[in-house]
């Protein structure tokens, strides 16, 4: 199954007034349930569960690890004061499905920057080198991401704050890929929107210290 990687997200400074609330929470345990439709064929349904399921430590540095087995990706991301990253991504091999890819991505990418503002934009260039033992292949990758809007997003009946952030990739192929993403207060990823698909939370379990 073609995986789904809404990889990046964020926001900026630009505007007048500064956001303070999480709009990435991270924390053992919290989980999310997204539903949706692929744009391909026929537009056969998406379902997705994610998680995070435990702590791990790259370079000295704390990484939550995020898994969606249903679409076989798995993600480590640190939170900071300054903002959110991603250090390494797990998806399956685009042929032999059996296999994953191990991709690390020198430096991380800053996909989320506190404080949030509207208007901001911010760039970034990267190695990604993917690890198929044994060899490994090198990627130069430039990033650019824009915080859209602010926006309100509905769930169980609450209206949250919301950003709109778009991300666009040029992985040196001579085109650009596009994601859109929104990240909702105090649940973090809660829509997204690629080429290939749609999809936007249908459920969300908060970690369990934070549930009680």
């Amino acid at each position: 199954m073609r995986a789904i990687f809404a990889a990046a997200w964020l926001v900026f400074p630009f505007a007048i007034f500064s956001d303070t609330p999480n709009f990435y929470p991270s924390a053992p345990g919290m989980s999310w349930h997204y539903a949706g439709r692929w744009k391909q064929g026929d537009m056969q349904k998406v379902s997705v569960d994610a998680s995070i399921s435990s702590v791990k430590t790259i370079n000295s540095l704390q990484y939550m690890y995020y898994t969606a087995p249903s679409v076989d990706v798995r993600f480590m991301v640190r939170i900071d004061g300054k903002g959110a990253y991603m250090k390494l991504v797990k998806y399956p091999f685009p042929v032999l499905k059996f296999l994953t890819v191990d991709v690390y991505m020198t430096p991380e990418i800053q996909f989320l920057k506190f404080p949030l503002f509207e208007g901001e934009t911010w760039s970034q260039e990267l190695k990604a080198t993917a690890d198929l033992v044994p060899f490994k292949l090198d990627r130069r990758i430039k990033v650019k991401f824009t915080v859209v809007a602010k926006e309100k997003f509905s769930y169980k009946g609450k209206t949250l704050d919301c950003y709109h952030v778009k991300m666009e990739r040029d992985e040196g192929q001579g085109a650009l890929r596009v994601e859109d993403n929104w990240f909702a207060q105090d649940i973090g990823f809660v829509r997204g929107e690629t080429p290939e698909y749609f999809i936007e939370l249908d459920g969300y379990n908060p970690a369990p210290a934070a549930a009680k």
